[in-house]
């Protein structure tokens, strides 16, 4: 059994929600410190109580608009080995996402160069220390973002998680017996694909092409029906 969640995207709210996190509640935050009405220590409550409460609303918002429906595993008679053994359904990375990302490296990298060039040169090398700590953050988030890339293959009833851009590190396969949920959102204009399995972990795949995502979906959906219900051993229950 695995349940497939579909939180249904409201797009006045969506675009509220952003609005309050990214603009209204920060600049709040800035005016009454400027106007020192609040001190640092008060900038921070307000910004992240602010952020928080929003965060918490939206969670809210997007129960109430979810779609569950659940799929019992065996219900449908599994299609003939001959037509799905040699059949491998690949999903890739969002190819704009990941051009993107491309083009923010290089300027990353260039813009660092030139940096901790012009810095060494007139303040020396402490100081181009410095930069590089305080660069760290954002080129770990943009590794980060380079590890996010996900690429599904699906080959009979197994399927296989691909980091095309990790050297082959974090790669995992599952089956579909093994699926406990599948949940569907809009996050930041693309949609996620969240796959939880029965041991607790989940991968996380995203696409701004709603036809792939949907294709995605159903041969989960699919696979979870054909799947054999997986066998409860009693003795770990005793």
């Amino acid at each position: 059994m695995a349940k497939f969640i579909e939180y249904k995207s409201n797009p006045w709210w969506t675009g509220l929600y952003m609005l309050c996190g990214a603009v209204v509640i920060p600049l709040l935050a800035c005016i009454l410190f400027i106007r020192e009405v609040i001190s640092t220590t008060g900038f921070v409550v307000i910004t992240a109580c602010g952020m928080g409460g929003v965060f918490l609303l939206n969670e809210q918002v997007e129960r109430r608009t979810r779609k569950v429906t659940e799929v019992a595993s065996g219900k449908l008679l599994k299609r003939p080995a001959k037509t799905v053994h040699h059949v491998v359904r690949e999903f890739r990375e969002d190819a704009a996402y990941r051009t993107m990302l491309l083009f923010v490296s290089i300027y990353v990298v260039l813009f660092q160069v030139a940096s901790l060039t012009f810095i060494y040169r007139t303040k020396g090398a402490w100081a181009a220390v410095g930069v590089v700590l305080s660069v760290s953050p954002a080129v770990l988030l943009l590794a980060m973002s380079w590890g996010s890339l996900v690429r599904l293959r699906i080959e009979g009833d197994e399927v296989q998680v691909v980091h095309p851009f990790l050297g082959g590190w974090g790669n995992r396969a599952f089956r579909f017996g093994e699926i406990a949920s599948v949940e569907v959102r809009v996050v930041n204009g693309r949609k996620e694909v969240r796959i939880v399995l029965h041991d607790g972990s989940s991968i996380r795949y995203m696409r701004r092409d709603e036809t792939v995502v949907d294709e995605l979906v159903g041969a989960l959906k699919r696979g979870v029906a054909e799947a054999k219900p997986a066998k409860v051993d009693w003795s770990e229950l005793a």
